[in-house]
């Protein structure tokens, strides 16, 4: 307010003068009293408004200096204000102050920005954002890995991976603004698509949610359901026939043919129980009794106990992993997980001349261990029947060991998934979330 009725003084001040000297030089002039003196005032009355436009041009050029500076987001800029006149001192004072908040003010927004982008960062669910052009403008690290993809710079790249998902972002009717996915890693994923209108730009967002888990736990609980039911109704049918055949052996008087009858009925009702209770313990296991224990360790035990099987089929196996990593979770639940899936890739590789196994473990939360073999691949036909108890390829197979494996990690709170299947690599990935001492892990 002082700079302004300063201004406001000076250029009253000059435009009095100006009056003034013109008006008494037209005075002068006309009246023929005084014709030099009134030509002077003329020349003074031009000197003072040339003044007067010289010390606003100096004034707008500042402005205009400014404003400029604040158009190209140019915060460092800074006027000099030690000059011998004091309003533009004044001026030059006050822009410095507002270029200092906006200085300021630009700082915390970029703080904020900082502090909203590692939230972003931190979200379970995937988001994706791209403009009018397809240019992508942000996209979260687990909206990448949800994708399977490792860079994203145009939207027409997951046009090229995923042809339903641009169908789904084209779509006309307002109200389908979701819908289902299966991802390059086999995971059931929900997107949701939402339009908003940022610095006069349509920007286009994508959510991403992985729901295979809540679908694999309501598929899980439904077998569950299922085989309890069987086998309660089954080995209370067929308890009785063994104790019946026991009994009908042991009396004396049994002609030969019918002792083998009863044999036969017995031990394929034995055999029958044998079943059943493997599936019981399926649909019954106990929670996991989590302690720490060295994850690399288990592993290495494990490729001590199947290397007369490797050494047999000539399979070349390699553990590639750092050189300790712990781990808290149910040491006999996991170590039959991994037991199973080595054992799944020796039978794989059976009668192959080159067989190599390995086993990596990647990144630290998710923890991503994958058992991956050079064997002959699952066949399409088959992929999405693997995880469904009672399903099996092999002869005396009873289809409860992949199954049996997901239970196992997802009562963990991890994930188990066919990542990858082909002639030449089938890999499967179990992501886990490790209570990981890192301060001793970095000590080993």
């Amino acid at each position: 307010m002082k700079f302004n009725r300063r201004v406001y003084g000076m250029i009253l001040g000059y435009v009095s003068l100006i009056s003034t000297a013109v008006f008494c030089s037209m005075y002068l002039v006309f009246t023929h009293r005084a014709i030099i003196i009134g030509i002077l005032l003329i020349v003074s009355s031009l000197f003072l408004a040339a003044a007067l436009v010289r010390r606003l041009n100096a004034f707008q050029m500042k402005l205009k200096l400014f404003f400029d500076a604040i158009e190209d987001k140019e915060h460092t800029l800074c006027f000099d204000g030690s000059s011998s006149d004091a309003d533009m001192n004044e001026l030059c004072r006050s822009l410095n102050r507002v270029n200092d908040l906006l200085g300021s003010m630009k700082k915390q927004v970029r703080q904020q920005e900082r502090f909203y982008f590692s939230l972003f960062e931190e979200l379970p669910d995937g988001a994706l954002a791209w403009n009018g052009e397809g240019k992508i403008i942000l996209a979260n690290t687990s909206a990448l890995r949800l994708l399977g993809i490792e860079q994203l710079v145009f939207f027409h790249q997951l046009e090229r991976l995923y042809p339903e998902l641009g169908k789904y972002v084209r779509q006309k009717d307002k109200k389908l603004r979701s819908c289902l996915l299966t991802s390059v890693h086999h995971r059931q994923l929900s997107l949701s698509l939402n339009t908003m209108m940022l610095e006069q730009e349509v920007v286009t967002l994508l959510s991403i949610k992985d729901i295979s888990r809540q679908l694999s736990d309501k598929e899980s609980d439904s077998w569950n359901k299922l085989t309890r039911v069987l086998t309660h109704e089954i080995m209370n049918a067929i308890a009785p026939v063994v104790s019946l055949s026991q009994t009908l052996t042991s009396r004396p008087g049994v002609d030969e043919k019918t002792m083998r009858g009863l044999s036969v009925i017995r031990e394929q009702s034995e055999r029958l129980l044998e079943f059943t209770s493997s599936y019981r313990k399926f649909s019954c296991l106990p929670a996991p009794r989590k302690e720490r224990f060295s994850l690399t360790g288990l592993l290495r035990e494990l490729s001590y106990l199947l290397q007369p099987d490797f050494e047999r089929q000539q399979i070349r196996f390699t553990l590639n992993a750092p050189s300790e990593v712990f781990v808290s979770g149910d040491k006999k639940q996991l170590s039959q997980v991994f037991l199973n899936l080595l054992k799944n890739s020796v039978q794989a590789l059976s009668g192959h001349n080159a067989g190599e196994i390995l086993v990596r473990i990647d990144g630290t939360d998710p923890l991503l261990i994958s058992f991956t073999d050079n064997g002959p691949g699952i066949p399409d036909e088959i992929r999405e029947k693997i995880f469904v108890p009672f399903f099996s390829t092999k002869k005396e197979g009873m289809g409860i060991g992949l199954s049996l494996c997901r239970e196992i990690i997802q009562r963990h709170e991890g994930a188990f998934y066919l990542s990858e299947s082909r002639p030449g690599r089938t890999t499967f990935t179990v992501e886990y979330k490790p209570e990981v001492d890192e301060s001793e892990n970095d000590g080993k």
